[in-house]
């Protein structure tokens, strides 16, 4: 399993997170942070999966994005994980690439970066068989990520909505007297914790071939609470000398998503085309029907 993974940073900055998991899964990686260039020389070894996550379009030249489609062509998955520099993030500027006409969606060309103070939840859209060890039934909150529009005949796995929280009013300091300790006396009314209606594409694949966009980060601070996603904490070695502690959910659902990236321990029955050819639809598989026509289609390969 080779991986060329660009972005984040160097080794013991934020990159050390989908680090330690790649090495964990025993892959051989090739690491660029943020400020090298992504050189037609690199890319001349053949990936199994390639990586862009926080990775400016201006060290990525047009000859190297040709090189990208290339190895994609010839069944090389291509995945881009959001950040500042991703998508059409203030440092990313990927709108109008040659590598956004490879991505699922289409990048918006003007700011899209979307903070969640209060965090947002990730939801399952549709059941896919690359998530078909994680379960989405205590699903994490994410702090933020980037906008972007699914194209036709993508499919949408994954969204998020924002968590609105309007509290009690604040309680109030009420002295007792001169000399005494005050005491908290509780506000009046209910606190209301919901989700607002309004839904981002999360994690968004192609129909037919490996190429994925995740628009939040699998480092912090957007990914939130993702990172302790689990019940157990497990502690990964991420380089010679440093270690990341992290969820063991999360470990299993960025594990899941590169196995599908790189098409390794994948049954063949469930590629891409394979399912494609299942189930038909002229738009993003979303929605209750939706899921029943994939949950039909996953039944009949049984």
């Amino acid at each position: 399993m080779r991986v060329l993974y660009a972005g984040d940073s160097p080794a013991g900055g934020p990159a050390h997170y989908l680090l330690g998991i790649l090495r964990r899964m025993k892959a051989q990686v090739k690491h660029l942070a943020p400020e090298e260039r992504l050189s037609p020389s690199t890319l001349q070894a053949p990936y199994d999966g390639i990586i862009l996550s926080d990775f400016s379009r201006d060290h990525v030249p047009d000859k190297s994005q040709k090189l990208i489609e290339g190895q994609v062509k010839k069944g090389a998955g291509l995945l881009m994980v959001g950040g500042w520099a991703s998508f059409s993030g203030p440092y990313g500027g990927w709108h109008g690439s040659l590598v956004e006409k490879l991505l699922p969606v289409t990048c918006l060309g003007r700011d899209d970066l979307v903070s969640f103070p209060a965090g947002a939840l990730i939801l399952e859209k549709v059941k896919h068989p690359m998530f078909r060890s994680v379960s989405f039934t205590n699903p994490p909150s994410i702090a933020g990520l980037n906008r972007f529009l699914p194209k036709k005949g993508s499919i949408t796995i994954l969204a998020a909505r924002r968590i609105l929280a309007r509290l009690p009013l604040t309680p109030t300091l009420s002295p007792k007297g001169r000399g005494q300790r005050g005491s908290f006396r509780r506000g009046q009314g209910e606190g209301v914790i919901r989700l607002e209606e309004r839904e981002y594409p999360l994690l968004v694949v192609d129909r037919e071939r490996r190429v994925a966009a995740l628009a939040t980060d699998l480092a912090p601070h957007w990914s939130g609470g993702l990172l302790d996603w689990g019940r157990r904490r497990l502690t990964l070695p991420a380089h010679d000398v440093i270690t990341i502690e992290v969820g063991e959910t999360y470990v299993r659902f960025v594990s899941s998503l590169l196995k599908w990236l790189t098409n390794v321990e994948l049954d063949p029955r469930y590629s891409p085309k394979e399912l494609a050819g299942r189930f038909k639809r002229s738009n993003s598989l979303e929605g209750l029907e939706g899921i029943f026509r994939l949950a039909k289609a996953l039944n009949q390969l049984k």
